[in-house]
């Protein structure tokens, strides 16, 4: 049978391994930094302010990357992600009922922990299409 003192001291030791786990130069050399996002899209009617990101959806290109914009829903329901590594990205967002939108020279270029992208966020305000 263990006795409590050996309890402590082994929760004790969890809790600075999992410490050590966030620090980028921790002894297990690993990051535990969250996956890396370039770019995040708020979607948003340019009238109403109401969310628009149903049916919506677009890529953000670097050069020769592409990535596909995803429904970022533990952000907030009416944002879309893409983009998973340093770049100057051009943003294209698609719905239908709207107008394409578009945003050039985005700089996704600082680093963040492990050396991804510092997101970017962005308000697209989609216009209706006549």
């Amino acid at each position: 049978m263990t006795s409590w003192g050996s309890m402590i001291r082994l929760f004790a030791l969890s809790g600075l391994v999992m410490i050590a786990a966030c620090n980028n130069d921790s002894a297990f050399g690993m990051c535990t930094a969250p996956v890396p996002i370039a770019v995040e899209i708020t979607l948003l009617d340019s009238v109403s302010r109401a969310s628009v990101d149903d049916s919506a959806r677009g890529v953000a290109q670097s050069g020769t990357y592409v990535d596909s914009l995803r429904p970022a829903y533990w952000v907030a329901p009416n944002v879309l992600e893409g983009g998973r590594q340093l770049g100057i990205y051009r943003v294209t967002v698609d719905r239908p009922g709207y107008r394409e939108w578009l945003r050039t020279d985005v700089h996704a270029t600082r680093r963040g922990a492990c050396g991804s992208p510092v997101t970017v966020q962005l308000t697209a305000l989609l216009q209706r299409s006549s």
